[in-house]
């Protein structure tokens, strides 16, 4: 089916929460695809290129060779070689095709990835500070601030105001920002929480940290969400 919002996941239930968002703000259930390693699928560039949208869902580790570093031995890594091979190969048919692309947790860490950046392996062992990113809670809890840093940025605006409250469960997070992306937001500890591709890139990429498909009952978190079925629908 041409036209549908691709979920890309590790496993249909670790997509549940996405899905879900995506039907909070109006994305018929009709024309959600859930995409995983698991059922495989045939011309996966092909399918993203003909999609309204693609929603890159939290999971496992990149593997670090794709970016030009071995694993580091106390770094935790858990990866999923056929995970980032989906990605990369949905990320090339969207990218050529210029479909919209909402990148959360482990996503905004792919398209940085793929599109030249860097990641930190494991945060509490190689940049700790006082901000705890992965605590042991509720996934709707909200752990700390995000600063944005960019005002004039698309996710800037939609983060205007007091300073939002997030949800946070990861180890990685972004090092060295792909060249063409832009910050948007920053963590208390200088981690970069928010970024996107401008709009003079003609490629609508947006991608956060945390975990909004938790907060959509807030309303700045919902936004996130609309301003993406927003863009997809539209193409559809």
């Amino acid at each position: 089916m041409s036209g549908a919002v691709l979920v890309s996941a590790r496993h249909e239930a670790k997509a549940a929460t996405y899905v879900a968002a995506l039907r909070a703000v109006g994305v018929p259930a009709e024309a959600i695809q859930v995409v995983t390693p698991e059922v495989g699928a045939e011309d996966l560039p092909a399918r993203a290129a003909a999609a309204a949208g693609l929603v890159l869902c939290g999971g496992p580790d990149v593997d670090p060779v794709r970016y030009g570093e071995q694993t580091r031995p106390d770094a935790r890594v858990d990866v999923n070689p056929g995970l980032d091979a989906q990605e990369w190969a949905l990320l090339d048919g969207a990218g050529a095709s210029r479909v919209p692309v909402w990148a959360v947790c482990r996503g905004i860490q792919v398209v940085n990835v793929y599109l030249g950046g860097t990641l930190w392996q494991d945060i509490p062992t190689q940049l700790p500070s006082g901000i705890d990113h992965y605590p042991k809670a509720a996934p709707e809890s909200l752990a700390h601030e995000v600063r944005v840093v960019a005002p004039e940025t698309a996710l800037g605006v939609q983060l205007a105001g007091e300073p939002p409250r997030v949800n946070s469960r990861h180890h990685q997070a972004v090092k060295d920002l792909a060249p063409g992306l832009l910050t948007a937001a920053l963590s208390p500890d200088g981690l970069i929480e928010a970024c996107e591709l401008p709009a003079e890139a003609g490629w609508w990429l947006r991608a956060v940290q945390w975990h909004p498909e938790n907060l959509v009952a807030l309303p700045p978190q919902r936004e996130l969400w609309q301003a993406f079925a927003r863009e997809a629908l539209g193409a559809r």
